[in-house]
């Protein structure tokens, strides 16, 4: 990733403060990243089954584009299973989206196949910021910030969000 195109602060929160994704108060973080790509390209990042296989892992991990499955819609699952390379440990993953504004706002829940109504809450907000830029802030409630810790959920969104720079060019 350049570091000339892309500026990352992630910014850790140990309570949720957006009332929009879940409710105030849940344990929770927010990331936030700029991208040196259009909003639209970025949306489509989030949206596009085929271009979220090329990303929607942490960096040590694969997710094959026949595991990933989107019904763009509000109450419409999504679906996609994470792999390790070496070994073929998958992580199957699935939620529900919750609120969609193109391109601006989505929210959707982030969870276990089968526990997507009680799992916890994405928020994904994109502010241009220029032509060809895009302040992404990510913000998930539900789960304390546990970085650090083994199978950490802000490390993997956080490493997760380096292959989105790669795949976005930034």
């Amino acid at each position: 990733m350049n570091a000339e195109n892309t500026a990352t602060t992630d910014t850790t929160a140990n309570t949720a403060t957006d009332p929009n994704s879940a409710q105030a108060g849940e344990p929770g973080f927010t990331i936030v990243r700029e991208f040196a790509a259009p909003r639209a390209r970025v949306w489509e990042a989030w949206t596009n089954p085929d271009v979220m296989a090329r990303w929607f892992h942490p960096e040590t991990l694969v997710t094959p584009r026949e595991s990933v499955s989107v019904d763009l819609r509000v109450g419409g699952e999504y679906t996609y299973t994470m792999r390790i390379p070496d070994t073929g440990q998958e992580f199957p993953t699935a939620g529900k989206y919750l609120h969609i504004d193109e391109p601006v706002r989505l929210d959707f829940t982030w969870g276990s196949p089968g526990e997507v109504d009680d799992a916890p809450r994405v928020s994904v907000a994109l502010e241009e910021i220029g032509a060809d830029r895009t302040r992404m802030t990510f913000t998930l409630t539900g789960l304390p910030n546990d970085s650090g810790e083994d199978a950490s959920a802000y490390d993997g969104w956080s490493s997760a969000f380096n292959e989105l720079g790669t795949e976005l060019g930034s």
